[in-house]
């Protein structure tokens, strides 16, 4: 899989970033350690890091802070699952073994006491990104590459830079679910480098973290009042962009949605296809329609000013309207994805045609097409919202939480999808008063969590998105 970091840095503060010798630095998370600098390189505006799952082993010059990885030993290819064997003269042997999905590799030292290295491929080459804070004994290593990595600013350092006790205005980015994310960095005006505050996929505002390697852990400094500030400004415009250099307007919350709908036979495929292509949806950015025997999919991307959930629903809701008034025979099956992961029912603005004369309209769903599957109750009422978390453990917990929550008149199911937690609610009887019922039992379920001491807060709460 391929994997990109886009980073912005604010124009106000890019002059005295680079008058002052910093640079961009990220390093890759690698047996739940930063040990080097996996990139180091000279800021610009707009920086940019693309990597896939490609590794090589060496042994490596012992660990010292500051000082560059050099490999002592020749160097080898692993992949997943496979095994390398440094032998008793100090030659790494070529990796062996069935590639799997593991996501771990082991180096087997016949050698005796040596430092492990790890190089990763990033921007179309291989860099250091791990060597092994202590010499590994004889006997084998265990390595186990993350997706996460970590971004900050550093000075005197360069690509291959073995990390120091202290790396601040540091943020942690984590690719396990999504693979690929932006970052801007911004300053308060006329504040110095160390009082800034990263934005994180346009919609969250991080501090920075200074991180330890000793105690491989991150806390957060005591920000500036003006950072602060800065960072309450941001939450609070949710209408506004924060573009580099600090330009506003609308925002403009694109996500690409695939839709992928099955047919019975290839000419009914083919008729579908020519359908979309025709009835392409005004405020696209983009609607790519192509066809595989009898499937048919679609890419789009539908610019709205709302967030992930709303701009989902805003490119699904037109599609499904195009779905529906498609005169031949109904798909078998719809599928619909965001960024390579699956999303959950959503109701079209349009009802599903009766399935036999004088039956009642229904409600839509993904499945294949005829119903809702909750028995056509009309007097279930129906909203989702949105909370967002800092790391993917707090998401998790939090949607274990809410889907044993239990309210009267109420259900909750939740789905953490990385940082973000889908919450689905229904309610039965009068639609006022069943909003009013789950409007309240959400926010109780909220509070619930917000007030268990230690428990990681959520940084965006979003609110109830009604179905129509």
């Amino acid at each position: 899989m391929e994997y990109t970091l886009n980073v912005s840095i604010d124009t106000g503060i890019l002059p005295t970033l680079i008058t002052a010798g910093y640079k961009l630095c990220i390093a890759k998370k690698v047996n739940g350690v930063y040990t080097v600098i996996w990139q180091g390189a000279n800021v610009l505006p707009v920086n940019q890091f693309s990597w896939s799952s490609k590794y090589q082993v060496f042994g490596s010059v012992a660990f010292k802070s500051g000082a560059l990885v050099r490999a002592t030993t020749n160097i080898q290819n692993i992949s997943s699952g496979q095994v390398a064997v440094l032998d008793g003269f100090g030659i790494m042997n070529p990796a062996s073994g069935s590639s799997d999905d593991s996501g771990t590799f082991t180096v087997q030292n016949n050698y005796g006491l040596i430092n492990v290295g790890l190089n990763s491929y990033v921007n179309g080459a291989y860099a250091p990104s791990y060597v092994s804070a202590s010499p590994v004994v004889a006997g084998p290593t265990t390595l186990q590459p993350i997706e996460t990595v970590m971004v900050w600013f550093d000075t005197n350092v360069t690509t291959g830079t073995m990390i120091l006790n202290a790396s601040s205005q540091a943020i942690e980015v984590d690719f396990t679910s999504i693979p690929t994310h932006t970052l801007l960095y911004k300053t308060p005006d006329n504040a110095p480098p160390g009082a800034g505050v990263w934005y994180l996929d346009s919609d969250q505002a991080v501090l920075p973290m200074t991180y330890d390697l000793l105690s491989n852990s991150f806390s957060i400094p005591e920000p500036e009042d003006a950072t602060l500030a800065l960072m309450t400004e941001f939450l609070n415009k949710s209408s506004e962009s924060n573009g580099v250099g600090g330009v506003g307007g609308p925002r403009a919350f694109t996500v690409p949605v695939v839709a992928v709908a099955e047919f019975a036979t290839v000419e009914v495929a083919a008729s579908f296809k020519d359908y979309l292509l025709s009835h392409r949806p005004g405020g696209f950015a983009s609607w790519e329609v192509s066809k595989t025997a009898n499937t048919v999919s679609v890419t789009m991307q539908a610019a709205v000013a709302a967030d992930e959930e709303a701009a989902v629903r805003a490119a699904s809701d037109k599609y499904l309207e195009i779905v529906y008034d498609f005169g031949g025979p109904k798909f078998k099956e719809l599928r619909l994805t965001v960024e390579g992961r699956p999303v959950g029912p959503i109701a079209p603005v349009v009802p599903v045609a009766p399935t036999q004369p004088g039956d009642p309209p229904l409600g839509s769903t993904l499945g294949n097409g005829n119903g809702n599957g909750g028995g056509g109750d009309c007097n279930v009422t129906a909203g989702t919202a949105i909370v967002r978390f800092q790391h993917n453990g707090a998401a998790a917990e939090f949607a274990e939480q809410m889907n044993d929550s239990t309210s009267p008149g109420t259900t909750f199911k939740a789905t953490a999808r990385g940082l973000a937690v889908t919450v689905k609610l229904k309610g039965k009887g009068n639609r006022d008063a069943a909003q009013k019922r789950m409007r309240q039992a959400y926010d109780a379920a909220i509070a619930a969590f917000q007030g268990i001491p230690g428990r990681p807060q959520p940084v965006y709460v979003g609110p109830i998105v009604w179905d129509q």
